[in-house]
């Protein structure tokens, strides 16, 4: 089925919000950051913050993934829940980021790829607040205890999402290679939308893995067993390789 994706936009006046950003952020090399609602006002923010002696950095979404596979942000500075590479991207020229839109879930994205402050500035509410570092240390956290479990795992479940964007099966077959040379076992399941429920007949498996959306691990206390992404889990897979070569020597 064709999909048609039409951006909508919020219309504020921005100005209370960028003298607040002004005279609560201290940092004065920052990266500017959005969701597509607000795209339409990050060059009027970027050179408002300019003028008050800002030195502001907008990224270029998936500008250093190579190949490009899957569905990333359209235009500069734009945040998906899936995609902070525009962030990424200017990492090391800012000092904090200013996520310009309402919520914690897309500034919560760079938090867990860098450790740079992320300013939380809200049109709708004007108001400018740290993002809590507590979110930050919970995440890895929980992803060390994932990790763990996944690094003593026999049996891999590796899901393939099969929607538009998020068909990584390549990525799921060398997952697979590499796992039976570790002496591992390894499964790939296609499924559509990834539910709890449907993982449940799969008892075979001691860990699920996911190569869609990298979100989706942020719900694991509902999934019957462990969950890791591929990039963890490749993580995981290079550090027993490395291991199993040491004690070949």
């Amino acid at each position: 089925m064709r999909t048609l994706f039409i951006e909508a936009y919020i219309k504020e006046d921005l100005e209370p919000l960028l003298d607040n950003i002004i005279k609560t952020v201290k940092e004065n090399k920052i990266g500017l950051v959005t969701t597509v609602q607000h795209i339409k006002n990050l060059e009027k923010a970027k050179e408002y913050l300019e003028k008050a002696g800002k030195n502001v950095h907008v990224g270029t979404p998936a500008k250093n993934l190579k190949p490009k596979q899957g569905i990333y942000a359209f235009h500069p500075g734009q945040l998906l829940g899936c995609d902070a590479s525009a962030a990424i991207d200017i990492e090391e020229d800012v000092d904090a980021f200013i996520f310009l839109g309402t919520g914690e879930f897309h500034p919560l994205f760079i938090a867990f790829n860098s450790e740079k402050p992320i300013w939380l500035a809200n049109p709708l509410t004007q108001t400018v607040e740290l993002l809590p570092e507590e979110r930050r240390r919970k995440f890895f956290a929980k992803q060390a205890a994932r990790m763990h479990h996944a690094e003593e795992s026999k049996c891999y479940g590796i899901i393939v999402s099969t929607k538009p964007g998020q068909v990584y099966l390549n990525m799921a077959k060398r997952m697979k290679e590499q796992a039976e040379k570790l002496g591992k076992k390894a499964v790939i399941l296609l499924s559509d939308t990834i539910t709890p429920n449907d993982l449940m007949n799969y008892h075979e498996v001691d860990c699920f893995v996911n190569t869609a959306c990298p979100r989706i691990v942020e719900d694991q206390p509902f999934y019957p067993k462990t969950m890791v992404n591929g990039t963890e889990l490749k993580q995981i897979f290079n550090k027993l390789s490395a291991e199993t070569k040491a004690k070949s020597l």
